[in-house]
This record gives structure tokens, sequence and C-alpha cells, in this order.
């Protein structure tokens, strides 16, 4: 059984994958979304017999790691963490101690709190090639990102954003810029958007995001928070040519909420993908973005399943047309249900 579970991260990522085989159940949660995020998902974390096993924060943008941060603050939390996977500023160098430069939030937490982090390599970064010890269940796990470079090139933005704000590093929650999306297309035309050049995500946080392979009962899921696309082709590109050229993939959290930046034909191509998540309210950023739509409309294979956390975007791409043309699903809360939340099983 894989149980996978998108909540209500607003235009960010909380996600809750539970995985088992009817003599054990693991949970693994990803990002916390927003702020807000917390007190809409915690009746769910309470019903979690209080473990999660693993907690992974896929990199320090707000929209993944402030309800984390509301998570470890609240002294009544309904669950415990067995590991925290989370790259911090001493991982970036790997240092050997805790600096000065760990007073932003999440750090200061974990210390305080002697939780458990990053225990499955040793206290050391999460990072591609890096060996980790991980449940002996049947499932596996492959970090597809990031690695060394990426790690090491976010170390002085880092240090520059602790000392401005004392949490590194993100955009202000309150701040929602004009970003042009969909709606201000109009008439689609995908052919056309799915052609425009590929130009790679440039944010540094972003590139640093941890990506896992996590295999299970012949079952795949590809999780990639932000992380850089071309990251996560070197990644594949490999398991992909031993499998023919193609790694058949059940499902794909498509990066970044749908950024054109962070997925490009190149990924598609290596992948025979059967469903596609795309998790984001839209809120400040008008993800996802037309053009990484297009992209998986025309490259993302003869039929496939896109499922949105939140109605809205979903609705806009819940064409008959375009969905016959290009064959694919669209799947969304339902209409009496709690937006934000979509669970399915494999």
């Amino acid at each position: 059984m894989i149980r996978f579970t998108m909540m209500p991260g607003e235009d960010g990522d909380c996600l809750l994958l539970e995985y088992g085989d009817g003599t054990f159940l693991r949970r693994i949660l990803l990002d916390g979304g927003r702020s807000g995020t917390y007190p809409r998902i915690r009746p769910t974390l309470a019903g979690l017999d209080g473990l999660v096993d693993v907690l992974v924060v896929t990199h320090v943008d707000q929209d993944h790691i402030l309800g984390v941060l509301a998570l470890l603050n609240d002294p009544d939390r309904p669950v415990e963490f067995g590991d925290v996977w989370f790259n911090g500023f001493d991982h970036l160098l790997e240092f050997e101690g805790f600096g000065a430069q760990d007073g932003e939030k999440l750090t200061s937490a974990l210390l305080e709190q002697k939780a458990p982090w990053n225990d499955a390599f040793g206290g050391l970064s999460v990072e591609v090639g890096r060996e980790f010890a991980w449940f002996d269940d049947g499932s596996t796990v492959d970090v597809l990102s990031p690695d060394r470079g990426q790690l090491e090139s976010l170390a002085p933005d880092w240090v520059k954003e602790c000392a401005k704000h004392g949490l590194i590093p993100g955009r202000d929650p309150d701040e929602i810029p004009l970003v042009p999306g969909f709606e201000h297309f109009g008439g689609v035309n995908v052919e056309e958007l799915a052609a425009r050049p590929f130009r790679p995500d440039t944010s540094k946080t972003n590139l640093t995001s941890i990506g896992l392979l996590f295999e299970f009962e012949g079952k795949r899921i590809i999780l990639t928070g932000d992380a850089d696309d071309r990251r996560l082709v070197r990644s594949i590109r490999p398991r992909a040519e031993a499998e023919g050229g193609r790694l058949h993939v059940d499902v794909l959290k498509v990066a970044h909420h749908g950024s054109d930046h962070n997925l490009s034909k190149d990924l598609l191509d290596l992948i025979d993908c059967d469903r596609y998540l795309i998790s984001t309210s839209g809120a400040r950023h008008d993800h996802p973005n037309a053009i990484a739509v297009a992209r998986i409309l025309k490259h993302g294979g003869a039929k496939k399943e896109i499922v949105f956390n939140y109605r809205d975007r979903a609705a806009i791409w819940d064409v008959d047309s375009l969905k016959d043309r290009f064959g694919y699903t669209v799947t969304a809360p339902a209409p009496d249900a709690e937006d934000g939340f979509v669970s399915f099983e494999l």
C-alpha cells in the first residue's frame, strides 16, 4: 500500500507519503507549506499515531519551511519524528560544529529540542552520492538532488540573509508580486507554449532543494521540492538508459509548483509518468505556469493524470477539448471537500 496526500501548503508544498504491507506502516512528511498551513493539517497529523518516520525539509524558502516552524514550535504537537532531513548552513560547507550563523529558526528549534537531524546521513548533508541508511522494509530511496556544488553556492547568500532578516531566505509572506500566468494568455496554444525555450531556474535556494526517488512494491515516486531540472536530468538519465531510454514513474511531484523554469522537455523525455502532481494555490506567483503545463500535455506521455490540490488551479485546465486532444485527466478536491487536500493510493 502506498497512500499519498497533498495538503494545503498554500503556494508551497506540504505532502504526506504513507506506505506499508500490512505488517508495518511508515510515514514521510515533506515540507510544511506556509505558517497558515499548520492549523489546517494539525488534525491530519493528530491521526498518525504520534510518529512521522522522516520529516524532509527540502529547502529553506518560506513556502516550504514556515509550516514546519509552526509545527516544531507547537508545545502540544501531535507527532514526533524519527529523523529530520534538512540541509542547514553547516551542511552547505560541511563544517563540523555549529557557529554564529545558525541563528535561523529551524536550526535553533532542532538543536534546542535535540531532534534527530540527518541521522540517516551521519549528521552530514543530504546530497547526491552521499551514503545513508534507510529502512529495511522493501522500499528504497535515492537522492536525486542537490549536489555538493549547489549546496556550497548558497552559503554566501545564506549569511547575508541571516544578517538581514534572521530567517533565510524567502519572500515576505505578505508580498504578492504580479507574475503573468495562464489567465493572462487568453486562448491557450499548447504547441506554441510547449515549444518555448527552456530557461533554467537560477534561484540558489531552489538549487539546493532535496529531490528523492522513492520505490516500494514496484511503484516509483519522484519527489522534487523546487529542485533544479538540470540536476534531476543528470540523476535520472542513467536510470532511464538502464531501462531502455525511459524510466517508468508512477508519480512525479512537479518541481517548484509548475514553474516553467523547473520542468524541461529533456526531463519529460526521460520518464514515462502516469500521474503529475501540482501543489500550489497560485496565490503569490500564479503557478502553475502555462508553459510548464503545456510541456506536460505535449511531452508528458500519451495518457496521464494531472492532480491539483486546489480547485481553481485545476479548473483552468479542466477543458474537454484539451483533455481529449492531449490524453489527460484532471483530479482536484471535490466541490464538497476541503480545498487543498487530495489523497490517492497506488
